[in-house]
């Protein structure tokens, strides 16, 4: 379809598409790409143009994947998944319809019903409607109305002419006096508890079988707004014995005269229900498929009562499942509360799950769309993590950001360079290492320069690193105040190669010109992720959710605009929500503990010991001195990073200090003292974005940061299943990307006729207790080497079995820990 469109229909379709045929680069963009002479001026299309361009001269001989097709539809396979969830759809005749109450802010589950009332409207070739219902005027507002119209422009969602429920009262008014005539109504005097009670026990209202005249008489009065009226609800005469309690003479009419209507002022005094105005303004502005969550299920009856009772043309309702996120609350009326009591700044705050707010933090439309396409009509309901929908924001932004450096004003340790240049020059430097068509930046060169100290606590006098972006420098001298450095010195070495560097390095020039930043890094609103109906969230709040550092950035960072998004090398990715002075506010790229609520612990002494550790390791053991200079434990990079680039120690990899057994080298691969076994416990599990098989675990193994692990378990056991369960880990595994997230460790498990099941760890161990097997002492490597004929694990892992008793063994040896075995149901099983 995208393949035969012409321009204009081509950036319609990329206003909310990253690729021509699905979520990744297909042959299509390139071959749709390859037809256009120079860059198109359309705005989306040339978005799309740019980063096909940079993606053929990065990969020129990559064969991309062809472009998945349905045979008897031709449309893309998403495509084709939407149009079997509407029933009795036709194309080109597909209405739909997003009729939201101007009572708030749209939120994130609002937007998952636009769009996917958009798409498919797209899909057939139809149209959707955009009404506003609002017949509330309690609650409404016209801020609350533009706010809406604008926060679709922002989604890029295009719809017909807006219209409003309440300009159809009068013949909302008739329609329910018919109804009266027919006898399918009455007015009812009993008041709101009373009622309560009567339809929950089936029984029939006093007013029930009033005459028509009677009610017809006290509906005029409910019209009015008189004083009699105020005390009238008028009700549809159903079944007050049916199951479904929805359907037990439900209210379609109430009396609203408190406030204003924010457009007709005071000309109503009653107004109609949702339930009763919905299905009959869908009806006659010629919706074929109503789209709404499942908290609306119960009342599709009732929908479908009232069209028949109007004789009004059949709407199809479509149900989908609604979006529900941990640590989070989707309900207006809470998150108003959250406004008013200046728990947040506004409907805008990015802490907010508002359109603004997740936008504001730095959150693609490309990426929720793809986001709510993963579900598309799924009626299937749980309760997310905010990681999937992050993750597929950072493939967004990733491509197509610049890089900049900046570096914690706490952190800063001088280096001066002997025969740097005597006063600072300029040098061009590309904004994105893998895209030169994204421009330049002024990039400073000084005779002194700041490096973390983070990184310079694990430097030592004589080594030669990488000053990312100039080249290679040796270290001369370092000066200490106590166990901290406090000032470096050394001589530039650029024709020295950087690949042999163990350290690439950020590091900023000294100039005047640096620019102050404050980096702004937030956590959840609330400190549980889940709450009962009992439970109010506002009782949850998390004084922690907004922490802010100060920082120095090269002065090129005052280019940046507000809205602009971009990477601190190192750093983690950033949008800047303010130019004077400049405020970042870090976007989540899904992996990190902090996106579960925690804010971080912004002084930097903890990390320092860390380095320090680190450093002191690397003089005792010189074999594995190779360890990873990690200023940031709780960031994550994709950019170069001051790491080994063989065999180094990374995140989550970190052993402390100590005597050692020996090197490496010198051991047996056989020994299963090698293998850091320790006893962890799952703090969250969350489906991996990516990978159909795998749970993401963060496994606490009493260390400060939890152990991030990729297991394909999710064919085995169930989320809940895996949350707080104890279990054994090899915590020194070299971490490799599974899917583009990062798995530091590996769990053990057995395999045997009873399926996969992981090692049980016997009641009263302690968590980040190792594992011991007798015969087998010494500390255990660093990280596990991973070549072959080099690697312990590949050695060890054929003799790691399950006993006749079920009980964990190596070579026939029990593996126990201080409580006792190591034990699972399948017996004579191997462990893995």
């Amino acid at each position: 379809m995208a393949a035969s469109m012409d321009l204009a229909g081509l950036n319609k379709l990329l206003a909310c598409e990253s690729y021509l045929a699905g979520p990744k680069p297909t042959q299509l963009d390139f071959t749709k790409w390859a037809e256009f002479k120079a860059c198109p001026k359309e705005e989306n299309v040339a978005r799309w143009w740019k980063h096909i361009d940079s993606l053929k001269r990065l990969f020129p001989y990559k064969k991309w994947p062809a472009a998945e097709v349905e045979k008897e539809t031709g449309k893309a396979k998403d495509e084709a998944s939407l149009e079997n969830r509407l029933v009795g759809a036709v194309q080109g005749q597909v209405v739909t319809r997003f009729p939201p109450e101007p009572s708030g802010y749209l939120h994130i589950g609002h937007a998952k019903a636009a769009l996917l009332n958009a798409t498919y409207a797209q899909v057939y070739g139809g149209k959707v409607l955009l009404r506003f219902d609002d017949t509330n005027p309690s609650k409404e507002k016209m801020e609350y109305q533009q706010a809406i119209i604008d926060d679709l422009k922002l989604l890029g969602i295009q719809h017909e002419p807006l219209t409003f429920t309440s300009d159809y009262i009068a013949d909302f008014e008739k329609d329910m006096e018919r109804l009266i005539r027919e006898g399918k109504a009455y007015v009812d005097d009993t008041n709101a508890d009373q009622m309560k009670i009567e339809r929950d026990a089936g029984t029939e209202s006093k007013c029930r079988n009033l005459p028509v005249d009677e009610n017809l008489r006290r509906f005029k009065e409910m019209l009015k707004g008189s004083k009699e009226g105020l005390t009238y609800a008028c009700r549809g005469k159903i079944d007050m014995q049916c199951p479904n309690k929805c359907m037990r003479d439900p209210v379609f009419y109430r009396c609203k005269v408190d406030e204003p209507h924010h457009r007709h002022g005071t000309k109503y005094k009653a107004y109609p229900t949702y339930d009763f105005c919905c299905a009959i303004i869908d009806a006659r502005e010629g919706v074929t498929h109503a789209l709404r969550s499942l908290e609306y299920s119960d009342r599709k009856a009732m929908f479908y009562w009232v069209i028949e009772a109007l004789g009004l043309r059949h709407v199809e309702l479509s149900e989908f499942s609604r979006m529900n996120f941990d640590y989070t609350v989707l309900s207006k009326r809470k998150l108003t509360k959250l406004v008013d009591t200046g728990v947040v700044t506004g409907w805008d705050d990015p802490r907010m799950p508002t359109v603004r707010g997740v936008l504001r933090r730095g959150l693609t439309v490309e990426a929720l769309k793809e986001f709510v396409m993963t579900q598309g009509g799924s009626r299937n309901t749980n309760s997310m993590s905010w990681d999937k929908i992050w993750a597929i924001n950072k493939q967004k932004i990733d491509p197509v950001v610049p890089r900049y450096c900046a570096i914690e004003k706490g952190s800063l340790v001088e280096l001066t360079l002997s025969d740097g240049p005597e006063k600072p020059t300029i040098k061009k430097e590309n904004l994105h290492p893998k895209d030169p068509s994204m421009g330049t930046k002024d990039m400073y060169l000084a005779k002194k320069v700041y490096l973390r100290k983070e990184d310079a606590q694990v430097l030592s006098e004589g080594e030669e690193v990488t000053l990312m972006h100039w080249g290679n420098v040796i270290v001369e001298k370092i000066t200490k105040k106590g166990d901290a450095v406090a000032s470096m010195s050394g001589k530039l070495h650029l024709e020295g190669n950087p690949k042999n560097t163990k350290y690439k390095l950020n590091w900023l020039p000294v100039v005047d010109n640096l620019v102050d930043v404050t980096l702004r890094e937030l956590g959840f609103l609330f400190t549980k992720p889940t709450f009962t109906d009992e439970e109010d969230p506002l009782d949850f709040i998390n004084p922690n959710s907004q922490t802010d550092t100060v920082a120095s950035a090269e002065p090129a960072i005052l280019n940046l605009k507000k809205g602009d998004r971009l990477q601190l090398e190192r750093g983690g990715y950033y949008i800047c929500d303010q130019e004077k002075p400049m405020i970042l506010i870090e976007i989540p790229d899904g992996r990190t503990k902090k996106i579960s609520g925690e804010a971080r612990d912004d002084t930097w002494k903890g990390k320092e010991k860390d380095a320090k550790g680190a450093k002191d390791t690397k003089k005792e053991e010189k074999p594995n001195k190779e360890v990873a200079a990690k200023p940031n434990n709780n960031k994550k990079e994709e950019a170069p990073k001051a790491a080994p680039e063989k065999g180094g120690k990374e995140k989550g990899g970190k052993q402390p200090a100590g005597k050692k057994g020996a090197p490496a080298a010198d051991r047996p691969l056989d020994d299963l003292a090698r293998l850091d076994l320790r006893v962890g416990k799952i703090t969250k599990v969350w489906a991996h974005p990516e990978a159909d098989r795998l749970w993401c675990e963060e496994i606490d193994i009493g260390r400060e940061q939890p152990l991030a692990v990729c297991s394909g378990l999710r064919e085995h056991y169930k989320q809940e299943e895996m949350q707080d369960r104890m279990l054994v880990v090899i915590a020194n595994m070299k971490p490799c990307k599974m899917k583009g997230i990062e798995s530091q460790g590996m769990v053990l498990c057995s395999t045997g006729p009873g399926g996969v099941e992981l090692m049980k760890v016997p009641e009263g161990a302690k968590i980040g207790e190792r594992l011991t097997c007798a015969g087998y002492e010494g500390e255990p490597d660093e990280v596990l080497n991973t070549k072959t004929g080099k690697n312990p694990l590949e050695v060890i892992k054929p003799e790691l079995k399950t006993n006749a008793n079920g009980e964990g063994t190596y070579k026939g040896v029990t593996i126990t820990t201080s409580a006792g075995v190591i034990t699972s149901k399948n017996k004579d099983s191997p462990i893995s």
